[in-house]
Order: structure tokens, then C-alpha cells, then sequence
């Protein structure tokens, strides 16, 4: 991809620095959008449908291009740009970027911790540990099994935040998605409803043995007893879905919500990342 060498909304006509009209409109939109609470991904995503190209040779936009955009100074007329937008509008934008960088440091430790305290290994039920992977520039962090000779693959930090949040925005957008699954079967593996039915042909069959039917009881009881937690699963889901009605889709997994819904992250094998919902529901992430 090439390099612009003048910031977006600009460029040079007979030795002069000039506005672009198309490219300061979006400009002018991004520090609106990101004014109005929008992320840099929110806005880059909605730039990537305008059809107007960052780089001459892609399409493509993403968070980078945008955070530049909203750091940089010349938009307001510095250094012999002309103007874009005012200094006060500037001024905003960047008032709100420090803030969030203040909380950046503390609350990606929180969200770190989380899901590093709650993931699992799929293949072999170890530990996941974040670490550190590669050299120089091109290192980078990784959640990894912590079984020596796992051979579960690693996967890169911000690959796992994406499907993270891909699967939560879902799950915030089709709640239904929290149901349950109700299956009616001991922990043993053994049927109830089929045991239930066998224990009635035999109480309508006069050949059949009280002790033997009394003992059937008993062993259904007993069944009944292993496969029924004593948490009512509904009540657990209801309680998941008023969680979840609480938020709208958003850049990242909004962590307060995952505390109060998730008990377990599969990290790593085949899918790539399994959800644990505190109702045992389990959610794969899409494609």
C-alpha cells in the first residue's frame, strides 16, 4: 500500500497545498462521528463504504487512518495547510482521546486479566497464558496452552479480541442466541424420559416384579437427582439476556458485561474461540 506524504483531504497543485472537497468532507465527518462517541473502527468502517480511497490503490480503511486524522493538527491550518476544521472542534476530539488513553493502560489490564483467568485450552483443558512472541518489530503477544506439548496452535492478542467481540456483538444483537439447550439426560449418559417410559410398561405389566419396579424408581430418582442442578438454567438465562439488553454493539466486548455472563473462554484448536455462557450455553465464533 503507498504512503501518503500529505495528511488525507490535501494535496499539491502547481507547487501549492490545496483542499480536496470529497476527502475534507469525511474529514470533517470523522471528527464529528468521534465527537459524537463513535470509535475509530466505527468510523473507519463507515468510510470504507463511502467509496472514497485513503490510498490510491485500496479501498481499504481502518482505526490507524482515522486516529491520524484526529491527531493531527495541520486540519485546523497549521504549517500552511488551509483549514479544515476550527481549533475548537480539534481541540474536542483530542480532549476526548487523552481521556480514554488515561483509563487504556489500567483497563486493558483488567480485560487481560479476565480473560486469561477464565480461557482454557480445548484440546487438553490446560491454562492459557499470554506471552510474548517473536523478535524486534515483528513481536508481538499471543495466547498460548500452557501444556508444553499441547499441540494447540497460539493465537495472536488482537485476533482473539476480534472474535471475542464478534461473538458478543451477536450474542447483544440476537439475544436468543443466550437459550439454553434443555436435554433431559443424566450426567451418566443414561435417558430419563426413556427410563420414565420403561418404568410405566412395566408398572401396566401384571408379569412385572414390584421389587424390580420399586428398584427402577429409585435408580430414576437417583438420576433425576445427578442431572438437575440446583440452579434453575431459566432463571440463569433471564438473567443473561437483562444483561445483555443493557448494551449495544460496540468496538470492544464491554467488559462488566462479560464478568456478569461468561464463564469460560476455549482459546485456541479448530474454532479458533468457544464462549462459555454462565447457563452452559456455548457459542462459536462465525466463518
Amino acid at each position: 500500500m503507498a504512503n501518503r506524504y500529505i495528511p488525507f483531504g490535501y494535496e499539491i497543485q502547481n507547487a501549492e497545498i490545496v483542499i480536496v472537497n470529497q476527502e475534507a468532507l469525511l474529514v470533517k465527518s470523522a471528527f464529528e462521528l468521534y465527537i459524537a462517541g463513535k470509535s475509530y473502527k466505527m468510523i473507519a468502517d463507515r468510510f470504507e463504504m463511502s467509496g472514497i480511497y485513503y490510498n490510491k490503490d485500496s479501498a481499504k480503511w481502518n482505526k490507524n487512518m482515522v486516529k491520524r486524522m484526529i491527531e493531527n493538527e495541520k486540519y485546523t491550518g497549521t504549517d500552511e495547510y488551509p483549514p479544515i476544521i476550527d481549533e475548537k472542534q480539534y481541540h474536542k476530539a483530542n480532549r476526548i482521546r487523552l481521556s480514554k488513553n488515561i483509563k487504556t493502560d489500567s483497563d486493558k489490564m483488567e480485560y487481560d486479566k479476565f480473560i486469561r483467568t477464565h480461557a482454557e485450552c480445548p484440546e487438553c483443558g490446560f491454562p492459557i497464558k499470554r506471552q510474548r512472541q517473536g523478535h524486534d518489530k515483528g513481536a508481538y503477544i499471543a495466547y498460548k496452552c500452557s501444556n508444553p506439548i499441547c499441540p494447540a496452535k497460539s493465537i495472536h492478542e488482537e485476533t482473539l479480541y476480534e472474535y471475542i467481540n464478534g461473538i458478543v456483538n451477536r450474542l447483544i444483537d440476537n439475544i436468543e442466541l443466550a437459550d439454553a439447550e434443555v436435554k433431559n439426560q443424566s450426567r451418566s449418559g443414561e435417558n430419563i424420559d426413556e427410563l420414565t417410559n420403561e418404568i410405566y410398561i412395566k408398572t401396566i405389566n401384571d408379569n412385572t416384579e414390584k421389587d424390580e419396579i420399586l428398584k427402577d424408581i429409585y435408580r430414576l430418582a437417583k438420576l433425576k437427582f445427578k442431572s438437575y442442578t440446583k440452579t434453575d438454567m431459566s432463571k440463569v438465562t433471564e438473567k443473561i439476556k437483562q444483561e445483555l439488553c443493557r448494551y449495544g454493539i460496540s468496538e470492544k466486548a464491554p467488559l462488566p458485561l462479560m464478568e456478569k455472563i461468561v464463564s469460560k473462554f476455549y482459546v485456541g484448536g479448530e474454532k479458533g474461540l468457544q464462549i462459555k455462557l454462565i447457563n452452559e450455553k456455548i457459542l462459536e465464533r462465525e466463518g
